[in-house]
């Protein structure tokens, strides 16, 4: 996959929609059916440079709430998200203290994409933006932030569904610190 994504990018194809790369694949004689993970893994990477020379305090991290054990979680939620009140049941606590011991100020846990586009218009100084979250939810992002000049980067659920999902939160780590010192 990453010779073909080399291949795209080298191209200077138009990678701003999942319509865009269809038309590309065809062109190339290639099959159409892994265009979602493909689109994600192309925009991943042609966004990965500015990602990383974007400083961690620029950078929004949006977590799925569906990360968080349904029986279990005490977070309340409000206009912001879900607040998490570490409880230990599921990887919220994990990821939120490690971006923000990385200097990251803007950590959210989201029930849709709505919010999110909503939490990025109020905070103008943010440029780039992690999501974790099912290849779906990751595509609609994708198509809405990065032709708006978002450094995006994406990190598909292990597990997906609405409620108790799963993560790995070692990918998360390795890109939230990508880049920083």
């Amino acid at each position: 996959m990453e010779e073909l994504i080399a291949k795209i990018l080298s191209k200077g194809a138009d990678i701003s929609t999942r319509n865009a790369l269809k038309g590309i694949l065809d062109l190339l004689g290639i099959e159409k059916n892994l265009v979602d993970q493909l689109y994600v893994a192309t925009v991943d990477t042609a966004c990965r440079s500015g990602w990383e020379k974007t400083p961690a305090k620029k950078r929004a991290v949006f977590l799925p709430q569906c990360i968080r054990n349904s029986k279990l979680c005490k977070a309340e939620l409000t206009e912001k998200g879900y607040v998490c009140k570490n409880c230990g049941n599921c990887p919220v606590p994990e990821i939120t203290e490690y971006a923000k011991n990385l200097g990251y100020e803007h950590v959210y846990v989201v029930p849709g994409g709505s919010m999110v586009y909503r939490i990025l218009k109020e905070n103008k100084d943010v440029r780039a933006a992690l999501g974790v979250a099912c290849l779906s939810e990751l595509c609609e992002a994708i198509e809405k932030l990065y032709p708006l000049g978002f450094k995006v980067q994406a990190v598909q659920l292990l597990k997906a569904g609405c409620v108790d999902t799963a993560v790995d939160v070692e990918e998360v780590k390795e890109k939230l610190k990508a880049g920083l010192k």
